[in-house]
């Protein structure tokens, strides 16, 4: 047990004597300092010893006052330049481990060097002189004490060997006053090392608190740099399509702000081309939503290949992109053939190729946009007038485009503050049996008067009512206008109405709908509702649930302007359709040699093999009427036989008092119901 505890206190005191340099930070902030100090202390050393030199010059042997103090001076000089050559050197840790044992060798081997020099010089002169080595010794042990106070173990070694050899001298030489006066030496050395022992603690808090804050710092750091990383990824998701990569409608906005801020500083040049893509919403419903997102990857890829440096794209919706350009008048005009060469190429799909088109809106900021919103309205709008014409893919935002959106705005303002069942009326066109001469149902059309605007058209007015949010109550206003003249109607006479893109897409709007039927206890039977396919498209899985509302209550459905969009067969089989119209586009002028022809014989042909109707719109002259019959139409609708008329006139066509075709300039003819 006795040894136990021996080996314990041993290795506690070997742990508190040198366990602190096993750190290897510790150890290289003590050589840090031992290489600032050392140059001190072997001057310190050298003026002492050259100090002695000068005293015993003329009493001691020469080689005891120049042969030794020059081969310390020496190689003092030498540590010296040594050390300053490796001052800005950071060691590894087996160079501090190797410098660690040199300090160790040294501490033993310099204070018994420059004591057994001292004290060899003792027994010459007299008192003075001795008292002078004795001191010099004392003094030098004192400031070694000192500069290597950070370096514990190194400081004890060098204070127990120089003290020892000292105490040890003048005991053995039997001198008691020097006997005395070393042990007092001794006595002041432990309780320097005492006190400056603090210092060493210090010494190493100070060195494991700078480490703590290295490594705090290093964790903010790295902290720092991962928020700055997430900031950067967030940013990015924030700012870009996740599908293309591309900025995306709020990047672009901000971009547009940016641009059109300069050209009002009459820096540069600004053009804005807003396009999407004809068919995608067929191509996700046929191909899947996969091949859909294939091709706007492809677009894309072909977008950012094929952009100048001053172009700056984004897609801004599900299938619409945006191009902002800058630069003088050339860079702006190659927006346009950089739309050809996106869509020359056609896109590969799973089962075969399909070439992929587009509409487009281009404008140029000038002193006439007021903003940043109005330079992208402009071009949304010309993308729009694109899409409705056709025949153009790009349409540049000229004067014409101007006028039109001013009356729309003026329109919208009037719409606002409109009395919807003072100043909106209905007009009905009969659908005629072309066999029998007889009217088998009337189409319900809007009109406003408006005492802003006076006569405003509906294809004016419908759609500035669908984005204003007023459809909906405007088509009740309109369908219950349309009850209340059909109370006076032959019960086997047929009303068809109109239902727009948001009334399909607002299940609210559907059960008023059914209600309004059942106030005026109107048949739903007699009750034909047309839509577009636009309409349908709009929101197709919300107008189908609608559409199946109506088809349970016994209404019929109609597919109004039939063979005009892109995908019509199928929604022919997709939708649960009582009749097909064609539309007038195809009539007008129709021959066998003409290509309506063919699309209208093609036409009706499908409405037989499906069992639905078929009513062909726009019919105007007789020529029409003729061909038509001889393709096998059996209902039309026209002013060959009558324009939409009022009410009262649709009265009196059905008692008898007018005849159809009066009013148009065909010969009268006698109608029945």
């Amino acid at each position: 047990m006795g040894k136990t505890w021996m080996t314990s206190a041993i290795s506690a005191l070997l742990s508190w004597f040198i366990g602190e340099g096993r750190d290897l930070e510790v150890a290289r902030a003590q050589y840090r300092f031992i290489q600032r100090q050392t140059p001190f202390l072997y001057l310190m050393s050298l003026a002492g010893g050259w100090g002695l030199v000068a005293t015993h010059w003329s009493v001691a042997p020469l080689g005891l006052t120049l042969g030794v103090p020059l081969a310390v001076t020496a190689f003092a000089l030498f540590r010296i330049a040594a050390l300053r050559r490796n001052r800005d050197k950071v060691l590894t840790r087996e160079e501090i481990r190797s410098w660690q044992k040199q300090a160790m060798i040294l501490s033993v081997v310099s204070p018994a060097v420059f004591s057994v020099w001292g004290l060899s010089l003792f027994p010459y002169g007299g008192p003075y002189l001795q008292l002078q080595v004795v001191f010099t010794i004392a003094v030098v042990n004192f400031v070694v004490l000192f500069c290597l106070i950070h370096f514990r173990a190194v400081a004890v070694i060098n204070a127990i060997c120089a003290n020892s050899l000292y105490f040890l001298y003048f005991a053995i030489k039997g001198d008691q006053i020097f006997t005395f006066f070393a042990l007092y030496g001794i006595a002041a050395s432990i309780g320097a090392f005492l006190v400056l022992n603090n210092h060493y603690r210090d010494f190493l808090s100070l060195i494991r608190v700078g480490r703590d804050l290295q490594r705090h710092a290093a964790e903010l750091e790295q902290k720092q740099d991962e928020t700055q990383k997430l900031s950067d990824l967030n940013y990015h998701i924030a700012n870009h399509d996740h599908l293309t990569g591309l900025p995306n409608r709020r990047r672009f906005l901000a971009e547009l702000e940016s641009c059109f801020a300069r050209v009002q500083n009459g820096q540069e040049n600004l053009s804005l081309c807003v396009f999407d893509l004809g068919g995608l919403r067929s191509i996700n419903n046929i191909y899947g939503v996969k091949t859909g997102d294939n091709i706007l990857l492809e677009v894309a890829r072909r977008l950012q290949s094929g952009m100048s440096p001053a172009m700056f794209a984004a897609r801004i919706a599900g299938d619409e992109f945006a191009v902002l350009s800058t630069g003088d008048e050339l860079e702006i005009n190659r927006t346009a053939g950089l739309l050809d060469d996106l869509f020359t190429d056609a896109c590969t799909l799973p089962e075969s190729q399909i070439q992929l088109v587009y509409r487009a809106g281009l404008v140029q900021a000038d002193h006439t946009v007021a903003s940043a919103t109005d330079l992208l309205e402009r071009a949304v709008y010309a993308m729009q007038d694109a899409k409705q014409n056709g025949n153009y893919p790009l349409v540049a935002f000229g004067p014409r485009h101007l006028e039109k959106m001013s009356l729309n705005a003026r329109i919208t303002q009037a719409l606002a503050s409109a009395d919807i069942n003072a100043e909106f009326s209905v007009a009905f066109q009969p659908i005629v049996d072309v066999s029998s001469n007889r009217i088998t149902a009337v189409e319900c059309l809007a009109r406003w008067h408006s005492p802003l605007l006076g006569q405003v058209s509906p294809g004016d007015f419908i759609p500035i009512a669908e984005r204003s949010g007023f459809i909906n109550a405007l088509t009740l206003s309109l369908m219950e206008k349309a009850l209340l003249a059909a109370r006076s109607w032959p019960d086997e006479l047929k009303l068809s109405f109109n239902l727009s893109a948001s009334n399909l897409s607002s299940r609210g709007f559907v059960l008023d709908f059914l209600k309004l039927l059942e106030l005026h206890a109107f048949d739903p039977k007699r009750l034909n509702c047309e839509v577009t396919e636009t309409t349908v498209m709009w929101d197709f899985a919300e107008a189908c649930l609608a559409i199946d509302v109506l088809k349970e209550a016994g209404i019929r459905l109609s597919l109004d302007d039939f063979g005009t969009g892109y995908s019509s067969l199928s929604h022919v089989h997709r939708l649960p359709l009582d009749c097909i119209k064609v539309d007038r586009s195809f009539v007008r002028g129709i021959s066998p040699d003409t290509a309506g022809y063919g699309i209208v014989k093609s036409l009706l042909a499908l409405s037989r093999d499906m069992g639905i109707s078929c009513v062909v719109e726009g019919v105007e002259t007789e020529e029409e009427l003729s061909v038509l019959r001889t393709l096998g139409t059996s209902e039309v609708q026209g002013y060959l036989f009558s324009k939409p008329i009022s009410a009262g006139d649709l009265e009196a066509l059905l008692q008898g008092d007018a005849q159809l075709g009066g009013q148009t300039g065909r010969s009268p003819s006698a109608v029945s119901v």
